[in-house]
């Protein structure tokens, strides 16, 4: 039997009429960039995960690619993160000219954060920790490591839209944090 995860056409036929509305509404306005509703939907998140600033863009890898450059981080950089993701995270280390670093994974298959002091030399200048499954890492563990080696944290939040650990949402715990509306994401739209 073929079991569909998600099924993205079904759900297409259930959304239709709305999604066919949201479309004529924003097309008919003639501007499709910086509009009320992306100014809307920043300061909703910016709300529900308790945060000062959010920015939205077309899609979690130049999500990515941004905070690495915001955070200054550059061709020779390091970045320590964990080889159990989407190939986003390390084409945005790479595209930015950083080499990606990997440190193993916990049971939890997140980042083990007893693997992440091992690899850090003196051209690493972040961990980029990915929350896999909604599961959020053990951040006041790699924090006290970042802390130590004056490291930036920048979060992968990508599939933890709605995530808590030890009482702070996900994007809460890093110098910069970024998250995903992919289809197949825990806060989703129609795609990047």
């Amino acid at each position: 039997m073929d079991v569909k995860l998600i099924d993205l056409k079904e759900r297409y036929k259930e959304e239709k009429n709305e999604l066919i509305n949201c479309f004529k509404k924003t097309v008919s306005k003639g501007n499709l960039i910086l509009t009320k509703e992306v100014l809307d939907f920043e300061d909703k998140i910016k709300k529900f995960i308790n945060v000062n600033f959010c920015l939205g863009l077309n899609s979690g890898t130049d999500a990515l690619m941004m905070a690495l450059w915001v955070k200054g981080i550059k061709r020779g950089d390091e970045i320590i993160t964990t080889p159990k993701s989407f190939v986003a995270t390390v084409a945005a280390i790479d595209h930015v000219g950083a080499k990606p670093v990997f440190a193993d994974i916990s049971d939890d298959l997140n980042i083990d954060p007893k693997k992440i002091e091992e690899k850090i030399t003196k051209r690493t200048k972040a961990i980029l920790p990915v929350h896999w499954t909604g599961r959020i890492c053990k951040m006041d563990i790699i924090n006290k490591i970042a802390k130590k080696y004056k490291l930036i944290i920048i979060e992968d939040a990508a599939q933890a839209m709605g995530s808590y650990y030890k009482n702070k949402h996900s994007g809460q715990f890093g110098n910069i944090a970024t998250f995903s509306a992919h289809p197949l994401k825990n806060l989703n739209a129609l795609g990047d």
